[in-house]
Protein backbone atom coordinates (compact mmCIF):
# COMPACT_ATOMS: atom_id res chain seq x y z
CA UNK A 1 0.00 0.00 0.00
CA UNK A 2 1.36 3.42 -0.89
CA UNK A 3 0.85 6.75 0.82
CA UNK A 4 -0.31 8.36 -2.41
CA UNK A 5 -3.85 7.07 -2.05
CA UNK A 6 -4.19 8.47 1.50
CA UNK A 7 -3.19 12.04 0.66
CA UNK A 8 -6.09 14.43 0.16
CA UNK A 9 -5.74 17.32 -2.25
CA UNK A 10 -5.19 20.74 -0.66
CA UNK A 11 -8.24 22.96 -0.69
CA UNK A 12 -7.17 26.54 -1.43
CA UNK A 13 -10.67 27.94 -0.96
CA UNK A 14 -10.07 28.47 2.81
CA UNK A 15 -7.17 30.86 2.17
CA UNK A 16 -8.04 34.48 1.47
CA UNK A 17 -7.03 35.84 -1.90
CA UNK A 18 -3.97 38.12 -1.80
CA UNK A 19 -4.94 41.75 -1.15
CA UNK A 20 -8.50 40.92 -0.12
CA UNK A 21 -7.87 41.07 3.67
CA UNK A 22 -8.73 44.05 5.84
CA UNK A 23 -5.98 46.15 7.36
CA UNK A 24 -6.40 47.32 10.93
CA UNK A 25 -4.23 50.01 12.50
CA UNK A 26 -3.29 48.15 15.67
CA UNK A 27 -1.37 51.14 17.01
CA UNK A 28 -4.52 53.27 16.90
CA UNK A 29 -6.57 50.51 18.49
CA UNK A 30 -3.92 50.04 21.21
CA UNK A 31 -3.84 53.79 21.92
CA UNK A 32 -7.62 53.84 22.27
CA UNK A 33 -7.59 50.84 24.61
CA UNK A 34 -4.77 52.45 26.61
CA UNK A 35 -6.78 55.68 27.00
CA UNK A 36 -9.92 53.81 28.15
CA UNK A 37 -7.93 51.73 30.65
CA UNK A 38 -6.03 54.79 31.96
CA UNK A 39 -9.24 56.76 32.48
CA UNK A 40 -10.93 53.83 34.22
CA UNK A 41 -7.92 53.39 36.51
CA UNK A 42 -7.81 57.10 37.36
CA UNK A 43 -11.57 57.11 38.03
CA UNK A 44 -11.19 54.15 40.39
CA UNK A 45 -13.13 51.57 38.40
CA UNK A 46 -12.61 48.87 35.80
CA UNK A 47 -13.02 49.58 32.10
CA UNK A 48 -16.30 48.30 30.75
CA UNK A 49 -17.03 47.03 27.31
CA UNK A 50 -14.72 47.97 24.42
CA UNK A 51 -15.87 47.34 20.86
CA UNK A 52 -14.46 47.96 17.44
CA UNK A 53 -16.23 47.92 14.12
CA UNK A 54 -14.15 46.45 11.30
CA UNK A 55 -13.45 48.61 8.28
CA UNK A 56 -15.74 48.69 5.30
CA UNK A 57 -13.42 50.85 3.22
CA UNK A 58 -9.84 52.10 3.20
CA UNK A 59 -9.96 53.25 6.85
CA UNK A 60 -8.15 51.23 9.49
CA UNK A 61 -11.37 50.90 11.50
CA UNK A 62 -14.84 52.38 11.31
CA UNK A 63 -15.34 53.12 14.98
CA UNK A 64 -13.99 52.17 18.40
CA UNK A 65 -16.23 52.49 21.45
CA UNK A 66 -15.21 52.15 25.09
CA UNK A 67 -17.47 52.38 28.13
CA UNK A 68 -16.65 53.19 31.75
CA UNK A 69 -19.24 52.98 34.55
CA UNK A 70 -18.67 54.95 37.76
CA UNK A 71 -21.46 54.38 40.31
CA UNK A 72 -21.60 55.71 43.87
CA UNK A 73 -23.98 57.32 46.36
CA UNK A 74 -27.09 56.52 44.34
CA UNK A 75 -25.68 57.98 41.11
CA UNK A 76 -25.20 55.93 37.99
CA UNK A 77 -22.57 57.53 35.79
CA UNK A 78 -21.68 56.27 32.31
CA UNK A 79 -18.80 57.53 30.23
CA UNK A 80 -18.66 56.45 26.57
CA UNK A 81 -15.61 57.23 24.43
CA UNK A 82 -15.95 56.94 20.68
CA UNK A 83 -13.27 57.34 18.04
CA UNK A 84 -13.30 57.27 14.23
CA UNK A 85 -10.39 57.86 11.87
CA UNK A 86 -10.14 61.53 10.94
CA UNK A 87 -12.85 62.56 13.42
CA UNK A 88 -12.60 64.17 16.86
CA UNK A 89 -12.75 61.99 19.96
CA UNK A 90 -16.35 61.96 21.20
CA UNK A 91 -17.11 61.65 24.90
CA UNK A 92 -20.67 61.10 26.12
CA UNK A 93 -21.45 61.66 29.80
CA UNK A 94 -24.61 60.32 31.46
CA UNK A 95 -25.50 60.83 35.09
CA UNK A 96 -28.67 59.43 36.64
CA UNK A 97 -29.90 59.43 40.19
CA UNK A 98 -31.84 56.34 41.21
CA UNK A 99 -34.33 56.32 44.04
CA UNK A 100 -33.23 52.89 45.30
CA UNK A 101 -36.63 51.30 44.68
CA UNK A 102 -36.18 49.09 41.66
CA UNK A 103 -34.45 50.21 38.51
CA UNK A 104 -36.47 53.31 37.67
CA UNK A 105 -34.37 56.42 37.30
CA UNK A 106 -35.56 59.49 39.14
CA UNK A 107 -33.86 61.90 36.77
CA UNK A 108 -30.85 62.10 34.48
CA UNK A 109 -28.57 64.43 32.54
CA UNK A 110 -26.54 63.73 29.40
CA UNK A 111 -23.84 65.78 27.67
CA UNK A 112 -21.56 65.29 24.68
CA UNK A 113 -18.03 66.58 24.19
CA UNK A 114 -15.98 66.54 20.98
CA UNK A 115 -12.21 66.85 21.50
CA UNK A 116 -10.52 68.03 18.32
CA UNK A 117 -7.43 65.84 18.73
CA UNK A 118 -6.38 62.30 17.93
CA UNK A 119 -6.40 59.63 20.61
CA UNK A 120 -2.60 59.45 20.34
CA UNK A 121 -2.39 63.17 21.22
CA UNK A 122 -4.75 62.78 24.18
CA UNK A 123 -3.18 59.67 25.80
CA UNK A 124 -0.19 61.58 27.33
CA UNK A 125 -2.71 63.93 28.99
CA UNK A 126 -4.98 61.09 30.16
CA UNK A 127 -4.61 61.86 33.86
CA UNK A 128 -5.60 65.49 33.30
CA UNK A 129 -8.58 64.33 31.22
CA UNK A 130 -9.63 62.07 34.12
CA UNK A 131 -9.66 65.09 36.48
CA UNK A 132 -11.84 67.01 34.00
CA UNK A 133 -14.16 64.00 33.77
CA UNK A 134 -14.49 63.93 37.57
CA UNK A 135 -15.30 67.67 37.57
CA UNK A 136 -17.88 67.20 34.82
CA UNK A 137 -19.57 64.36 36.72
CA UNK A 138 -19.64 66.52 39.88
CA UNK A 139 -21.46 69.29 38.02
CA UNK A 140 -23.82 66.83 36.34
CA UNK A 141 -24.62 65.17 39.68
CA UNK A 142 -25.67 68.54 41.05
CA UNK A 143 -27.82 69.20 37.98
CA UNK A 144 -29.50 65.80 38.35
CA UNK A 145 -30.60 66.73 41.85
CA UNK A 146 -32.34 69.96 40.74
CA UNK A 147 -36.03 69.76 41.49
CA UNK A 148 -35.64 66.73 43.73
CA UNK A 149 -35.72 68.61 47.07
CA UNK A 150 -39.20 67.34 47.92
CA UNK A 151 -37.98 63.77 47.76
CA UNK A 152 -35.34 64.51 50.40
CA UNK A 153 -37.94 65.32 53.09
CA UNK A 154 -38.32 61.65 53.88
CA UNK A 155 -34.56 61.10 54.07
CA UNK A 156 -33.02 60.40 57.43
CA UNK A 157 -30.01 62.68 58.00
CA UNK A 158 -28.50 62.97 61.45
CA UNK A 159 -27.83 66.34 63.09
CA UNK A 160 -24.10 65.58 63.18
CA UNK A 161 -24.03 65.05 59.39
CA UNK A 162 -25.85 68.34 58.85
CA UNK A 163 -23.45 70.17 61.22
CA UNK A 164 -20.42 68.65 59.49
CA UNK A 165 -21.73 69.77 56.10
CA UNK A 166 -22.49 73.28 57.34
CA UNK A 167 -18.99 73.57 58.83
CA UNK A 168 -17.27 72.52 55.60
CA UNK A 169 -19.41 74.78 53.43
CA UNK A 170 -19.59 77.82 55.74
CA UNK A 171 -16.30 79.38 54.63
CA UNK A 172 -17.16 79.06 50.94
CA UNK A 173 -20.67 80.46 51.41
CA UNK A 174 -19.46 83.39 53.53
CA UNK A 175 -16.72 84.20 51.01
CA UNK A 176 -19.17 84.04 48.11
CA UNK A 177 -21.67 86.25 49.94
CA UNK A 178 -18.99 88.80 50.89
CA UNK A 179 -17.79 88.96 47.27
CA UNK A 180 -21.34 89.44 46.04
CA UNK A 181 -22.00 92.21 48.59
CA UNK A 182 -18.77 93.94 47.65
CA UNK A 183 -19.63 93.76 43.94
CA UNK A 184 -23.11 95.14 44.63
CA UNK A 185 -21.69 98.06 46.61
CA UNK A 186 -19.26 99.00 43.84
CA UNK A 187 -22.07 98.82 41.30
CA UNK A 188 -24.55 100.87 43.36
CA UNK A 189 -22.55 103.38 45.42
CA UNK A 190 -24.48 105.16 48.20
Amino acid sequence: MTNEGIKAPLNNSSKPAPGSGKTIDLQGVASFAQLVELLAQELGTAPGRMQGMLPSGPASFDELVGEIVVNSQGFERNLVLSSRPGSPLKIRFQSMWRNGEGDSAVTGVESHYFLDATVEQIVPQGRALARYIEDTFTIMDRMVQLGQGGKLNGASISNSEISAFENTEAETLVRMRASADKAAESFNPK
